[in-house]
């Protein structure tokens, strides 16, 4: 027969461990850098172009493909909404960009910028893991800047679970890209 003390110690441990699980979130901040919050509805009926960002990097330390996992991400999100939705194959300049648009007949384009990627081993350092982008859809057609904004995200500093910037990017990004078509 378990003893008292043993029980009320495993108990004791079990609400430690959930208090732990539970921190596991991240927390994200999304905020407008168009000056007005966005009033612009976009078309669920317009494709989208997504040019694919220059790799993100901390101090020295540079992320390869970094810049193709959240344009992957940014597509996903416009394609709950859009009907076609092209990703470009590499980083580009904002006219290339414009140009390939056209040639895919999207109505939108969308260029994320990584200003911050920084990849921590947070389980074992307690230093989260840390990604922010600026992220601006432009009409193809005029080449009018629609609405800008900065997400940024940050692991949780107690977790159990590894942490990444490609985890941090999704949730906030869904959200944000949802609020366009509203």
């Amino acid at each position: 027969m378990a003893h008292l003390g043993d029980i009320h110690m495993r108990k004791t441990w079990l609400l430690i461990a959930i208090a732990l699980l539970a921190g596991c979130t991240s927390a994200a901040q999304v905020r407008s850098l168009s000056g007005t919050q966005n009033t612009n509805t976009l078309s669920k009926q317009a494709g989208v172009y997504v040019v694919v960002p220059t790799d993100g990097q901390y101090e020295t330390t540079n992320y390869p493909g970094s810049g193709q996992t959240v344009a992957q991400v940014v597509a996903a999100a416009f394609s709950q909404f859009a009907p076609i939705v092209h990703t470009a194959e590499k980083a580009s300049t904002t006219d290339e960009a414009f140009a390939a648009a056209e040639k895919f007949g999207a109505t939108y384009v969308v260029v994320p910028v990584i200003t911050h990627w920084e990849q921590r081993a947070t389980a074992w350092s307690g230093i989260p893991s840390k990604m922010a982008l600026r992220l601006t859809v432009f009409d193809a057609g005029s080449h009018r800047e629609i609405t800008s904004t900065s997400i940024e995200s940050r692991s949780a500093i107690v977790t159990l679970l590894p942490t990444s910037p490609e985890g941090l990017l999704k949730d906030p990004v869904d959200k944000y890209v949802t609020t366009l078509y509203r």
